[in-house]
């Protein structure tokens, strides 16, 4: 059986953080400008008349134009997360090196939790805890930081609630939108909408950098707790070590 080698996770825990501070900083700016926007726009859906049963134009937006500084973002949140999941899984290694007994969650799993359909919701944050409670130069456990469920919460719960919330809540405005047309109605104005979509969207910004906060603090404890658990000598280093049976007396 191959035994897991430890890998020191400053530099890269470093890391982590650095990206979590700009995605949560470019994420957040660009909620509250698309915010900006829509609260003080104006959006037309024109939908020509279809001749003879058939489609002759698209339909097409007029009015204010929405900008915005996501193809920044993605690249930015993707990085992130292959740095995050190389942070975590060394990190969760750096614990099976040192020997440490009654582990739960093995290095590839937590990595492999976040691709889980359901289970992504909930193992994710299974895994943290265990990480954080862990990294100790013993591997007695410790108490788990509340910052762990924090960001957890904030980043599921909190995004999902807003989502939900800005759909039920357009979801009244298209509704209006509906009743008030009729066969020969072309152009719909959809101010009313994206002015109801706004303070959601300025939520969703708020979610953001408040989530990529907790998740920075979550990684700086973590990582100094295992820079420090690797300083110290491990509990398999500690055993004696066998005399060689050639030089047995």
């Amino acid at each position: 059986m191959q035994i897991a080698q430890a890998r020191p996770v400053a530099n890269i825990g470093r890391a982590v953080q650095i990206l979590l501070a700009v995605v949560g900083t470019v994420g957040a700016v660009n909620d509250v400008w698309l915010y900006a926007q829509l609260r003080s726009g104006t959006y037309l859906l024109h939908v020509p008349e279809q001749v003879a049963g058939q489609v002759v134009q698209q339909p097409y937006l007029t009015g204010s134009k929405l900008s915005s500084i996501g193809v920044l973002l993605w690249p930015l949140t993707i990085a992130t997360w292959v740095v995050w999941l190389i942070w975590q899984h060394h990190a969760t290694q750096n614990l099976w090196a040192r020997g440490y007994r009654d582990l739960h969650i093995r290095p590839g799993w937590a990595v492999g939790w976040w691709f889980i359909p359901f289970a992504s919701l909930v193992m994710p944050c299974v895994a943290m805890l265990e990480l954080d409670r862990r990294s100790s130069p013993d591997g007695t456990p410790r108490q788990a930081s509340p910052l762990v469920g924090a960001w957890w919460a904030v980043y599921i719960a909190g995004g999902v609630v807003v989502l939900i919330g800005m759909f039920f809540a357009v979801l009244g405005d298209l509704a209006d939108l509906g009743r008030g047309a009729d066969a020969h109605r072309t152009v719909f104005d959809l101010t009313p909408i994206a002015h109801t979509a706004a303070p959601w969207m300025l939520a969703l910004g708020l979610v953001t950098a408040v989530a990529a906060g907790l998740a920075i603090a979550v990684v700086r404890r973590i990582t100094e707790a295992q820079t420090e658990m690797l300083a110290s000598p491990s509990e398999t280093s500690l055993l004696p070590v066998p005399m060689r049976p050639d030089i047995a007396g």
